[in-house]
C-alpha cells in the first residue's frame, strides 16, 4: 500500500517512522508546509517530497492519505482526498468545527472509502485492556470514572500553529478528545451522556483557550464521568479511576514526554466479588506503539473498509469538547446531544 504523508513536523515525522517499519506499506511521497521541514523530508530515501497537496491527489500511484497537518485543515483536506479517489488516515481531531465535523462524516460515509480517525489509543494494550476488562463484566456496570492528565504546557509546533485559536481551535480538542473518547468507550454500556458541566481557565499565551479544564459527563441512567485536564504541569502523566457496581479499576501511565517509549504504567484490578486487587500484566503502552498499531491494521482494514475508529464513531467526542468549551464559555450545564 502507498501512503502519502501531508505533513511533516514532530509527529509527521513519526507517522514516517512507523510505515517504514511495516513492510507492507511504502511511504510515496511526503507534502511539506514549509522550507524547513522540505529539507528534513528530502533526507528520506526514495520518497518524493511535494509543496503542493494537489499534486499528491493527482498521483494515481497513492493509495490512502495520512493526514498530519494543523487541525484547522483536516476537514478540507478530507473532504478533497475522497473526491479523488483516496483512502484517509486522519489526526484527531476531524475537524475545529461541528459542521466541518459532519462534513467529514457525510463524505466518509457518501464516499464508501476508508477513512479512519487517529484516535489510536483504541488499539492500546493499556487503555485498551481496560475497555476489554468493563466488556468482559470485571467491575460490573461502571458508575463512577475521573481520568486526570497533568502534563508539561504544550510546544508551538511549525509557525506557532498549535498555540493559534483559527488552527489548532482549541486546546480541548487538541488532546483531551483521545481521553473524553476513551471515557465514551468504557461507559458504552450507559449510552452517550446526555448533560456536562465544566470549568476551565484560560491561558495567557493561546487566543481565548484553556491551559486547564475539569468537566464532568452525565448518563442517563444515573453514571457519571469527570476529565481534567492540566497543561501548566511538567513531564506527561494520566490516571484513570473508575468504580463498577462490582469492583474497580485504577490504572496511570508516566513518562518525560506523551512520545517516550520508556514510560512507567500500571493497570490494577478489583474483580467484581473480591477485596483485594491485583495488577494485569501489560507488556508495553505508548502512543507511538499504539499508533504503529493502528497502521499495521491498514494492511487488512483498508480493503475491508473497517477503520479502527470511523469518522461517524469519532462524532461524538469531536461534540463533547466542542460543547465543553460552550459550558465554560457559558458558566452552565449543557444538555447534549451527541449525534
Amino acid at each position: 500500500m502507498r501512503i502519502g504523508l501531508v505533513g511533516y513536523g514532530a509527529w509527521g515525522r513519526v507517522h514516517a517512522q512507523v510505515i517504514a517499519r511495516i513492510p507492507a506499506l511504502t511511504l510515496a511521497s511526503v507534502v511539506c508546509g514549509d522550507d524547513e521541514s522540505a529539507r528534513a523530508a528530502a533526507e528520506l530515501a526514495d520518497v518524493r517530497v511535494l509543496r503542493d497537496y494537489e499534486a499528491l491527489l493527482r498521483d494515481p500511484g497513492i493509495d490512502l492519505i495520512d493526514i498530519v497537518t494543523p487541525n484547522n485543515l483536516h476537514a478540507d483536506m478530507t473532504i478533497a482526498a475522497l473526491t479523488a479517489g483516496k483512502h484517509v488516515l486522519l489526526e484527531k481531531p476531524m475537524a475545529t468545527t461541528l459542521a466541518d465535523a459532519r462534513r467529514v462524516v457525510e463524505a466518509a460515509e457518501r464516499s464508501r472509502l476508508y477513512v479512519g480517525v487517529g484516535l489510536q489509543l483504541h488499539t492500546s494494550r493499556q487503555w485498551g485492556r481496560v475497555r476489554d476488562l468493563i466488556n468482559e463484566g470485571a467491575i460490573g456496570r461502571p458508575r463512577y470514572a475521573n481520568s486526570l492528565l497533568f502534563r508539561r504546557p504544550f510546544r508551538g509546533g511549525a509557525a506557532n500553529w498549535r498555540i493559534t485559536g483559527s488552527q489548532v481551535g482549541s486546546w480541548i480538542l487538541e488532546e483531551a478528545v483521545h481521553y473524553i473518547d476513551l471515557l465514551l468507550l468504557y461507559f458504552q454500556g450507559s449510552g452517550l451522556p446526555v448533560e456536562l458541566s465544566a470549568d476551565g481557565h484560560r491561558s495567557p499565551l493561546g487566543e481565548g483557550m484553556h491551559d486547564s479544564f475539569t468537566c464532568t459527563m452525565r448518563f442517563a441512567d444515573g453514571a457519571y464521568a469527570s476529565f481534567s485536564q492540566c497543561l501548566g504541569g511538567f513531564e506527561h502523566s494520566l490516571v484513570t479511576e473508575i468504580a463498577g457496581t462490582d469492583g474497580a479499576i485504577r490504572t496511570w501511565w508516566a513518562g518525560a514526554t506523551d512520545r517516550t517509549p520508556t514510560a512507567s504504567f500500571e493497570l490494577k484490578l478489583r474483580r467484581a466479588g473480591g477485596t483485594d486487587a491485583e495488577i494485569v500484566p501489560i507488556e508495553k503502552s505508548g502512543e507511538v506503539y499504539e499508533l504503529e498499531e493502528q497502521m499495521r491494521r491498514l494492511v487488512a482494514d483498508v480493503p475491508r473498509r473497517t477503520p479502527l475508529v470511523s469518522a461517524r464513531t469519532a462524532l461524538p467526542s469531536q461534540v463533547i469538547c466542542l460543547e465543553i468549551e460552550r459550558a465554560i464559555r457559558e458558566r452552565r450545564a449543557i444538555v447534549l446531544d451527541c449525534t
